[in-house]
């Protein structure tokens, strides 16, 4: 095993923790060596926005207590808890939503004081297992930004560290909270009451760039029965039908598919996909329509890249 791998794996198996900031902080890593693998500077503003994420998806639907101490919560939580409150009264009902779907996914008002708590709480405390500094990434107290060792190390194995994350985070959330399925409750999954719509309106969309009906899974075209619609990143991990999520498929090869997270080349064959739809909408009669809005709304946020990341 990789010496830099096996040291971030050793961190989070074995820190110290009374709440479950380090792992928000090192799922934040992984990630963010996902999303910029040509840079190892990493400014705590951008790590405090997936620390918001993480917290926010986690509370608004689960209130999962994240501390040891149940009288005072960890500050974090306080303050997300603060602008879920904020979010409530501004949409005048109390309906839970994913983070990624929240104004754009703009930051919150309340950035300067988690980043201060980030330098203060987690930063330099992650490097720390016992009395010894793990050398994981080069930090001064106080600074804005980190220096990662190695990001190729975190995007390479990143399915490794993101199963250790969370199997870790699952174990501490289980001292503190009696609710089931925790370990889906980590990965924000256990939505098995949330309505289904019909997705057949979507057929008209999907039909511009696929007129032979092909299956996204295999290939072939769909002959001799009605095709599925599938979503390549399973509902169960956005809870939403997006246009830009939805494909053609055998029924055999959606049933096999079952609720697995999509590959690598499955994200790539779909943003290409997706690239060529959006040019057929924006010439099309359906350019001035809400589905052509919201699907180019999302190619801008990068839905597709963001959601896989964090089914993971």
């Amino acid at each position: 095993m990789h010496l830099y791998l096996k040291d971030f794996l050793n961190v989070i198996r074995n820190c110290s923790i009374d709440n479950t900031y380090k792992m928000a902080w090192a799922r934040a890593l992984v990630e963010l060596s996902i999303e910029n693998p040509n840079s190892n500077k990493f400014y705590l503003k951008d790590i405090y926005v997936k620390f918001f994420k993480y917290y926010w998806n986690q509370t608004i639907y689960f209130d999962l207590i994240q501390g040891s101490n149940l009288s005072k919560p960890p500050e974090i939580i306080s303050l997300v808890k603060k602008e879920i409150t904020n979010y409530f009264s501004e949409i005048n009902k109390n309906q839970p939503v994913h983070f990624e779907r929240v104004k754009n996914n703009q930051t919150f008002v309340d950035e300067s004081k988690i980043v201060r708590l980030l330098k203060q709480d987690v930063s330099w405390r992650f490097l720390k297992l016992g009395n010894e500094i793990i050398p994981l990434y080069e930090y001064k107290k106080g600074d804005e930004f980190l220096i990662l060792e190695d990001v190729q190390v975190l995007n390479e194995y990143s399915d490794i560290l993101f199963e250790a994350i969370n199997f870790r985070w699952t174990q501490i959330l289980e001292n503190y909270n009696s609710s089931p399925r925790i370990a889906k409750k980590v990965r924000v999954l256990d939505f098995d009451s949330l309505k289904r719509s019909s997705l057949t309106p979507f057929r008209k969309y999907i039909d511009l760039v696929n007129p032979e009906i092909n299956c996204f899974i295999c290939s072939e075209k769909i002959i001799n029965e009605s095709p599925s619609i599938d979503h390549v990143i399973p509902w169960s991990f956005i809870f939403h039908d997006d246009l830009w999520n939805l494909v053609y498929t055998h029924k055999s090869c959606n049933s096999s598919k079952s609720n697995s997270i999509p590959s690598k080349l499955d994200i790539n064959k779909l943003e290409k996909r997706n690239k060529d739809l959006s040019s057929v909408l924006n010439s099309s009669e359906f350019q001035n329509m809400k589905v052509t809005k919201d699907f180019a709304l999302a190619i801008e946020q990068n839905y597709l890249h963001k959601f896989w990341v964090a089914c993971q």
